[in-house]
């Protein structure tokens, strides 16, 4: 344990700063927005913010559950293995490590974003031009923004058996994000200080941006209490705390504390057939009404002695909307009138999204085993993947 807190320090110390002095990736908007001659307002802040606080949920969360989890029979003064599957990889299952194991995984994830309510992010626009105070009155600009979000994810996940019903986990993320962001802005009206507004062609603008940053996400304290078993019903009382130790402004974080509070179920068939259900809350204790349930179901299914197969559904429903819509609307020309419109087309209203993640877990030697995952978005609310999120790595239990 001693050395793994080590190692876990220097990471940290050595990530930390890691491109601190460049400008940050939610900058990115406001920069290329200036190079077309669009000076940020609190509409395009508002839009930068929201997409950053988005981008860093979207990054999915191995389990800490154990491939192998024990109990320490005093009469034959052996541990004795009491789970009957491999387990699940995105839901978490009842079962506790046992007292004095320790367990530690390490995963790797490729999420790019590139989906914002079923719209590509490469084809950012509102319908009607936007309009823009000018030292001669207004104008009427038609925008289009495209974006490219990519984050590289390591999780290194550390669990620790306290007694035989109690687990800790310690889950630390490595995050390199990268994005893109291009703009394409065209005058087609203007108008005097009356706002007047008359026909105008000018010839097209465009700006461009890029930028990576490489740090430590947002680290997540874990534990998992399991109840006596009723009959053939397993269950377990899990708490999850995040700390906002993620730089918000480049993706990697959410800015906020988070109490999450979980209820675990799941039992046995045929001695290799698990069905689970995940029941929790992420409670936002910095902005409660940012606060989102969390719930899934799934089964695993241990094929042959060493392989086993997982199936999950995994939702999240937001309480309230990230932003209000006066915060993200920005004036525009519709057929000759002045309105107020979401910048971009882009909603920020309160969302529910569904995936399906699938994958493989197999022993490769002793309790050493390898995972293979990958998650598909089963609806287009909000910022998403519109392919596969794929997911692999290593764990082992000492």
């Amino acid at each position: 344990m001693r050395r793994a807190a080590v190692l876990i320090l220097v990471t940290i110390a050595v990530l930390w700063p890691a491109f601190g002095g460049a400008r940050s990736l939610e900058r990115k908007l406001e920069d290329v927005s200036q190079q077309v001659g669009i000076t940020s307002g609190s509409a395009f802040n508002a839009l930068a913010e929201n997409i950053a606080d988005t981008a860093a949920r979207a990054v999915p969360l191995i389990s800490s559950s154990a491939g192998f989890t024990y109990q320490y029979n005093a009469t034959t003064e052996v541990f004795e293995r009491t789970s009957q599957t491999l387990g699940p990889l995105f839901l978490e299952r009842p079962d506790t490590l046992g007292q004095g194991k320790f367990n530690v995984s390490v995963s790797f994830q490729y999420v790019e974003l590139n989906e914002f309510d079923g719209t590509s992010l490469t084809k950012l626009e509102s319908n009607d031009p936007i309009i823009i105070r000018t030292a001669a009155g207004f104008r009427a600009t038609q925008l289009r923004y495209s974006l490219g979000l990519q984050t590289y994810a390591t999780g290194l996940s550390f669990t620790y058996g306290v007694t035989d019903d109690l687990d800790v986990n310690l889950y630390l993320p490595i995050l390199a994000t990268n994005m893109r962001v291009g703009v394409h802005s065209r005058t087609v009206a203007t108008a005097g200080p009356d706002q007047a507004f008359s026909p105008s062609a000018e010839a097209e603008q465009t700006g461009y941006d890029s930028g990576t940053a490489v740090g430590v996400g947002d680290i997540l304290l874990r534990t998992k209490y399991q109840l006596p078993r009723w009959e053939w019903l397993r269950s377990a009382l899990g708490m999850q705390l995040r700390l906002p130790s993620g730089d918000s402004a480049n993706f990697q974080g959410t800015g906020d504390v988070e109490l999450s509070p979980f209820l675990y179920l799941s039992t046995v068939l045929w001695d290799r057939v698990e069905p689970h259900m995940n029941l929790g809350i992420d409670f936002n204790a910095s902005n409660v009404s940012q606060s989102q349930a969390r719930y899934g179901a799934g089964v695993d299914v241990d094929v042959a002695p060493t392989v086993n197969l997982n199936l999950a559904y995994l939702g999240r429903s937001q309480f309230e909307g990230t932003a209000d819509a006066q915060d993200t609307e920005f004036k525009h020309l519709h057929n000759g009138q002045i309105v107020t419109e979401p910048l971009l087309g882009l909603d920020f209203g309160r969302k529910d999204t569904s995936d399906l993640s699938f994958g493989v877990r197999f022993v490769v030697w002793k309790n050493l085993m390898v995972f293979a995952n990958g998650i598909y978005a089963l609806n287009d609310s909000g910022l998403r993947n519109d392919t596969i999120i794929p997911a692999g790595g290593v764990e082992g239990t000492f």
